[in-house]
Parts: structure tokens; C-alpha cells; sequence
């Protein structure tokens, strides 16, 4: 019996996973991205996928949704983290806090590594194309990111000498009601500030954050480039509508527990999205199951 096409809207990460299990599952499977190239979004910054909140490693959590790390992905399992008073904690885990991972169009980061798969699993991308429309027919899997921004990121990208290393830093007048985060790994690195709060001062924030963390931390900053961007987080958005259109990843308000990136459950979210198609399952429900109480606690 031949399968019906799947159409997904986005080249995201949770859009991507769908269309690799499914395509696995022998069906046929069309991307549709308005940019020419995944990961335009992002400016190759380096993020992190968490690996704190369950007993399932990253790595295992990759294999079972079906995911290759054929991408940078390199374990971070200790680093410093600053309270509102400038005081210093070393932290330390036995195993890796999170995975960092590099964002972007750039040959090694996770949406090109997801590309490359979704190409070898046989998935047609039609690049350039913006759908202002939902297919009237078949499956669709909605994966266009962030509907709105509940927190903003300002940052710099930057090459240095420094040793792979990791920090965090707390307080209001750096980020209001949110963090500042530096991550190195073989020669570049990023910071940033992400902010709850006080969007339009994003800039003065970052700056004093910067200022905070040069104060800490003897780090040499070579080529920087700005980068900016934001994350929405909600429960309660729609998973599934007219029992054939899903919404995967960041659209669907999925972030994870670590510095709101939105990777380990947006690329969940795809992953369940594809099964509940494969298996003729409620996507919600396997949501409300494997997902949102993660969310919730």
C-alpha cells in the first residue's frame, strides 16, 4: 500500500527528525525552507543540548530518536557559574552537564549534520520556498521556529586562544530575570546574554554582561561578530490541528531546561510527531507523556 506524502514547513530541527524517521519508514517526504540553506537563523553560534534533567544520556536520547552525530558535539561536565554577587562556584558533574553543539549554516553544526541525514534517508527539499499556505492535502508537520519572543539573546561570536571552557552568570543587571553564558571549544566561542525583560535595553544589557564577565575571566577576543535572536516558551500551544497538522519544536513552545535552547525537545517533538504518523498514535497525548512533564517540573 503505498504511504501518503508528508509535507514539513521549516527545516528546523524538530522538522528535520520528522522527516528522517519518516522517510526511514518508507515515506515520502517533502522540506520546504524559504532560505537556500538550513540554520540561517542562527550565526554559527554554539549552544548546548542539556543532559541534566533525565537519566537518559544525550547521546543514547540521539540514537533512539534516530539521530547520527555526524555534527560538533562535544561534552561539557564541568565549568564556573557566578552568582548576583560576582561569586564564583565550580561545578562539576560526573557525567556531561550538556553536549555543546554549533548552530548555523557551517559544514559541522547540527542543522547542516541533519541535512546531511535527511538527504540519505531520500527526503526532497524544496529550498527558497515560503508556503503562505498549508497544503490541502496529506500530512503537514509545521517546524518555522519561534511564533514570538517570550526571551531575547544578544551576544557576540568570536575567536580566542582560551582553553574549551564553559561559565555561566546571574543577576538583574546583566540579564533581567535571566543569564549570561560563555562556551569555548577549540579555538571560537560565543556569549551572550539572554533576557526575560527590558527588550529594548537588550544592548546595555549585554554590554554590563560583557563588562561582568571580562572582569572574571581572562579570555582574549579576536574577529567578534554580533548575533541576536529570541525563544518562545509555552505550554499551551497547539499540538495538532484537523488531525493532520502538527507542530513541532520551537513552534510548538518546546525549550529545554538548559539556557532555553530549544534542541533536545524540539527534536523530541519531531521525532514523536513522525511516530504518532507511523504508528497512528495521538501525537498530543505521546506529548503530554514523554514531553511536557519534563517541561513542568
Amino acid at each position: 500500500m503505498k504511504k501518503e506524502h508528508i509535507h514539513i514547513i521549516g527545516a528546523g530541527p524538530g522538522g528535520l527528525v520528522a522527516a528522517i524517521n519518516l522517510a526511514q519508514a518508507g515515506y515520502p517526504v517533502t522540506v520546504y525552507e524559504m532560505y537556500y540553506e538550513v540554520g540561517k537563523r542562527f550565526n554559527h553560534d554554539f549552544q548546548g543540548i542539556e543532559n541534566w534533567s533525565t537519566e537518559e544520556d544525550a547521546q543514547e536520547f540521539l540514537k533512539h530518536i534516530g539521530i547520527s552525530t555526524n555534527f560538533r558535539f562535544a561534552p561539557f561536565g564541568k565549568g564556573d557559574f557566578f552568582n548576583p554577587a560576582s561569586q564564583k562556584y565550580n561545578f562539576k558533574m560526573s557525567r556531561p552537564l550538556f553536549y555543546l553543539i554549533e548552530r548555523g549554516s557551517n559544514e559541522w553544526s547540527l542543522d547542516q549534520g541533519l541535512r546531511r541525514q535527511a538527504e540519505e534517508a531520500g527526503v526532497h527539499f524544496e529550498w527558497g520556498t515560503k508556503i503562505t499556505k498549508v497544503p490541502e492535502n496529506g500530512r503537514v508537520i509545521i517546524s518555522t521556529g519561534p511564533k514570538g519572543g517570550d526571551a531575547i539573546a544578544k551576544g557576540i561570536i568570536f575567536s580566542t586562544t582560551h582553553k574549551n571552557y564553559y561559565a555561566a552568570f546571574l543577576g538583574d543587571d546583566i540579564a533581567p530575570h535571566g543569564y549570561a553564558y560563555l562556551l569555548v571549544h577549540e579555538g571560537k566561542a560565543t556569549f551572550a546574554t539572554c533576557l526575560f525583560e527590558k527588550f529594548p535595553k537588550s544592548l546595555h544589557y549585554f554590554e554590563k554582561a560583557l563588562g561582568e564577565m571580562k572582569k572574571h575571566i581572562m579570555i582574549d577576543i579576536q574577529d567578534s561578530k554580533y548575533f541576536g535572536g529570541y525563544v518562545n516558551f509555552s505550554l499551551n500551544q497547539t499540538l495538532v490541528k484537523n488531525n493532520r497538522i502538527y507542530y513541532v519544536g520551537e513552534n510548538a513552545g518546546f525549550q529545554d531546561a538548559l539556557f532555553g535552547f530549544g534542541m533536545r525537545y524540539a527534536m523530541h517533538s519531531g521525532y514523536l510527531a513522525a511516530q504518532s504518523i507511523i504508528e497512528n498514535r495521538s501525537y498530543p497525548n505521546l506529548c503530554k507523556e514523554h514531553i511536557i512533564p519534563k517541561m513542568e517540573g
